[in-house]
Formats: structure tokens, C-alpha cells, sequence
């Protein structure tokens, strides 16, 4: 009986009938997880390029204009941004003029709009130690957005807002104008 059972133990150790359905049934759900998981990754890192490239757009829009801007300039980049995304998430976009102040040595708002949840700016305070140090009397163009996202499939990325900051100077005037409003003196 023994020889029996160790005979059945050996042959049933050397028998490899049904290994490869075994195998598929063990690695699918990882496969399939790995797929849903890089595709999570790749679409997450994509919309994050295409949010900075969207940002870029609209600082260098801003950086050529030479005339004067209003609220429907604001909105009408705001819709650009939503064009470009082009995703169904909630973005918000803020639009700031600063002037540097050689003198106090310090930024000053000369203008700021923003659109979606976030609200324009009173003053410099909360942009100032971002900007990049500047002559006295220089101008610069800040452009922040943001965008909520939400990962296709839960594969360990959490919902997390897409966050861009771009500051730019005015290529072909002196200043970007508020329309009505006074230029910034030097």
C-alpha cells in the first residue's frame, strides 16, 4: 500500500496535464490588473502633459496680446482651456498682472481675474515669493489652472487636482491692460 501510494505521489508530481489552464486561471486577474493599472497611470500623466501644455497656450495668448482685456477675453480663455483639456472635469483658471517695485524691493498686483472656484487675487502677498526675481519696473503675466481629476479605474491613484503655474512677460507690449483700467506706472 505504501509503494502504492508513494507510486501515484510520484506520477501525479510528474504529470503537467492541465498546467497551462491552471497557470491562466492564477495570472489572469493580475494581468488584468496590471493593464487597468497602467492604463490609469498613462491616462493620468497624459492629461497632466496636456493641462501644462494648455497652461503654456494661454500664457504665450496672453504674453502677444497688445490691446486691452476685459471679462469676455478671460472667459473666452477659459473656454480655450476646457478646449484644450477636453475632459469633463472641473477646471478653474486665474489670470494676475504684477508689476515689480524696485524701490520696496516687492511685487504689486496690478490686475488679477479668475474664473471656475478659485477667486482673483487682492493683492500680491500670496504670489510674490513664486515669481522669479526681476528689474525694477518689469511686468509679468501669471497664469495659474487647475483641473480636478479622477482616475478611470481605482489602481492606486487617488482623485487629485492638477495644479499649473506660468509666469510669462509681455512680449510685444509693455504691459497686458485691463480694459478701463490705468497702466501700472514704472
Amino acid at each position: 500500500m505504501k509503494l502504492r501510494l508513494k507510486s501515484l505521489l510520484h506520477r501525479f508530481g510528474r504529470d503537467n496535464d492541465g498546467s497551462y489552464s491552471v497557470e491562466s486561471i492564477l495570472l489572469l486577474p493580475m494581468l488584468a490588473w496590471a493593464i487597468l493599472a497602467m492604463f490609469s497611470y498613462f491616462d493620468g500623466l497624459r492629461l497632466a502633459n496636456v493641462n501644462i501644455k494648455a497652461t503654456h497656450t494661454i500664457s504665450d495668448i496672453l504674453s502677444r496680446e497688445t490691446a486691452p482685456v476685459n471679462d469676455s477675453y478671460i472667459d473666452g480663455l477659459e473656454q480655450l482651456q476646457a478646449f484644450l483639456v477636453n475632459r469633463n472635469y472641473d477646471k478653474s483658471l486665474r489670470v494676475s498682472v504684477l508689476r515689480f517695485d524696485g524701490d520696496a524691493n516687492a511685487f504689486d498686483l496690478v490686475w488679477s481675474e479668475a474664473r471656475g472656484d478659485k477667486a482673483a487675487y487682492p493683492d500680491a502677498s500670496p504670489v510674490a515669493q513664486h515669481l522669479p526675481a526681476t528689474a525694477d519696473g518689469d511686468i509679468v503675466i501669471v497664469v495659474e489652472t487647475w483641473m480636478d481629476y479622477r482616475s478611470a479605474f481605482v489602481m492606486g491613484l487617488t482623485d487629485t487636482t492638477l495644479y499649473n503655474f506660468m509666469v510669462t512677460s509681455p512680449r510685444f507690449a509693455p504691459q497686458l491692460l485691463w480694459e478701463g483700467a490705468a497702466p501700472a506706472t514704472t
